[in-house]
């Protein structure tokens, strides 16, 4: 795992029903991502929250829903920017959630 995930996976699989699967930090040539699965739709907007620029103060992050030409099962992600930005953003995610988290 990329040094730079470490903390959002862990801070991401505090969520009830969340759990992380892999991730990438894009190595300042590609977006970040943390790919997770959820046990149902509820449990998305406790994490949803956090990465809305408007409480969290990071601008950019989107969770992606996607499938494969085979429709295959639904599969969900996190992507951020690219570089020192999204590593610095992924920090501040992640002190957010787990404080959420750990009350």
């Amino acid at each position: 795992m990329d040094a730079e995930c470490v903390a959002l996976c862990e801070a991401m699989n505090l969520v009830p029903g969340i759990r992380t699967t892999e991730s990438c930090c894009g190595h300042n040539e590609h977006e970040y991502r943390v790919f997770f699965n959820t046990e149902s739709l509820e449990a998305l907007p406790p994490l949803l929250y956090w990465f809305d620029g408007c409480h969290s103060g990071c601008y950019g992050w989107k969770v992606i829903v996607r499938t494969d030409c085979g429709c295959s099962p639904a599969y969900f992600y996190v992507e951020g920017p690219t570089g020192q930005r999204s590593y610095d953003d992924a920090k501040i995610i992640a002190e957010r959630i787990v404080k959420d988290n750990t009350k």
